[in-house]
Formats: C-alpha cells, sequence, structure tokens
C-alpha cells in the first residue's frame, strides 16, 4: 500500500494567513490609492481658466483670464484642480488651464 503524498497541514494554514492578509492589505491601499490621486492633481498655486466652467461657483479658486506673473510664479503644465475642490464635485468642470506657483 503506497501512502498519500499531500501538504502538511502547517503549509496550509501558513498559505490561507498569507491570502488573508493580502486581501486586508488591499483592501487598506486600495482605499488609500484614490485619496493619493486626487491629492496629487490638485494646484499648489492659482489655478487660472480661459472662462468659468458650468457649475462651478465664483467663490472657487479659478481665476479667469488671467496668466502667470513670470517675475515670481512658474506656469506648470498637465492637468490640475483646485486645492479644496469639493469632493462631490465632477473634476472635469473644475480644470484649470494653467497653474501658477509661487517662485522664490
Amino acid at each position: 500500500m503506497k501512502k498519500a503524498q499531500g501538504l502538511p497541514i502547517t503549509t496550509i494554514i501558513i498559505a490561507a494567513l498569507g491570502i488573508i492578509v493580502l486581501v486586508i492589505m488591499a483592501a487598506i491601499f486600495s482605499g488609500q490609492i484614490g485619496k493619493f490621486g486626487r491629492a496629487a492633481s490638485e494646484c499648489p498655486g492659482r489655478c487660472i481658466v480661459e472662462s468659468r466652467p458650468t457649475g462651478v461657483p465664483s467663490t472657487s479658486r479659478h481665476e479667469i483670464g488671467r496668466e502667470c506673473n513670470s517675475e515670481f510664479e512658474t506656469s506648470l503644465s498637465g492637468t490640475y484642480i483646485p486645492k479644496n475642490t469639493p469632493k462631490d464635485a465632477k473634476l472635469n468642470d473644475w480644470k484649470c488651464d494653467s497653474c501658477c506657483i509661487p517662485t522664490g
């Protein structure tokens, strides 16, 4: 009669615990990645637009029709949104045409 070959019970338990830890870490990390993406797209300075987007209140941090002052500001390329944009806002409506940050 042949002896059955299989995985020891300790190996199965360790593998199950590893899978549980990975699932918990994925749940924690996936909640944080959305916060990082939003924070990375915020304009750290002035948000310049050609015209006020529809649905955006006049109290937002958009400045209309101005350019960065090259003496003390640098224009950032890319797509940004103003700081403190409401969490439930449609981000496409809040995008800046350019972002001006103060320099030394």
